[in-house]
């Protein structure tokens, strides 16, 4: 009975004091289900009711309603959006939004990154940067509470790469951020840090592998329990995409000798031209 009833349990979305909960829900009969919220708060609702959401897959993190209600505050309409482009949003992947609109007599164009984003202290709610009209200064280099130093914003705005920093509450509280620039925005882009209560691919990440990856580093990871016994991994973070990039230790070790063999090659035709020669 009790293995029943768990096939016939679906994952919906509530929305509560105004406020969105993820949720299960168990038919009772043809029109109702019974609820239980993620704060283990329990009740019978409507399948039509329109505070009630099926979720739409199973990387879902948002519903689409409250996406509507967030983005519609940003006065970017959801419905008008490509469906592809609305399973991203609800997915809490940034989305880019570009629209044009009258003003003086002339056609402007307004820029933005959105995001919906969760805290466990403060609930969900819609990241918004507005892109620059020119390219972030060092001077205007800062988040949270944190002045990017020279080699900072050298690594992030010449090389492309980013770093990891301690931002700073209003409250005064540390905590460690990561930050890359964007140039659809011409601006700094921060993102959340990982941590021990990361998880990849079912384990939890050591600190010191949150760390390494954290500063840009591959690290070696080697996860226990696979359906093929544990598996090694050459693991990075990509704070952009928020994803995991992973290869095996053998393509990782290819990888590096093809770029060492490019820079070998690179240096000897060098060697090899003419002292007055032009190098393109």
């Amino acid at each position: 009975m009790k293995k029943e009833t768990e096939k016939n349990i679906v994952k919906v979305f509530v929305k509560l004091n105004q406020a969105w909960s993820k949720g299960e829900a168990v038919a009772v009969n043809d029109t109702t289900y019974k609820v239980k919220t993620s704060e283990n708060i329990s009740f019978e609702i409507e399948k039509d009711s329109k505070f009630l959401e099926l979720q739409k897959f199973p990387a879902q993190r948002f519903a689409m309603g409250e996406a509507k209600e967030r983005l519609e505050g940003a006065y970017i309409s959801f419905e008008k959006l490509p469906e592809n482009v609305q399973d991203s949003v609800v997915r809490g992947e940034e989305y880019l939004h570009s629209a044009a609109y009258p003003k003086d007599g002339v056609i402007k164009e307004s820029v933005k990154m959105v995001q919906m984003v969760y805290s466990p202290t403060s609930g969900s709610r819609l990241d918004v940067q507005i892109k620059r009209k020119e390219i972030v200064a060092f001077d205007q280099a800062w988040a949270y509470n944190h002045q990017f130093t020279p080699a900072e914003f050298k690594k992030m705005v010449d090389d492309g790469k980013h770093i990891v920093f301690t931002g700073r509450s209003k409250e005064g509280e540390m905590f460690p951020k990561l930050a890359y620039y964007e140039p659809k925005l011409n601006d700094i882009r921060t993102k959340p840090a990982l941590s021990a209560n990361t998880y990849l691919y079912g384990q939890q990440l050591t600190q010191p592998q949150a760390d390494a990856m954290n500063k840009g580093a591959e690290t070696k990871i080697t996860i226990e329990r696979t359906k093929k016994g544990p598996l090694t991994y050459m693991v990075s973070w990509s704070p952009k995409a928020e994803r995991f990039i992973t290869k095996s230790p053998e393509k990782a070790k290819a990888k590096e000798m093809e770029s060492k063999e490019a820079v070998t090659k690179g240096s000897e035709k060098k060697k090899r031209q003419p002292s007055n020669a032009i190098s393109l």
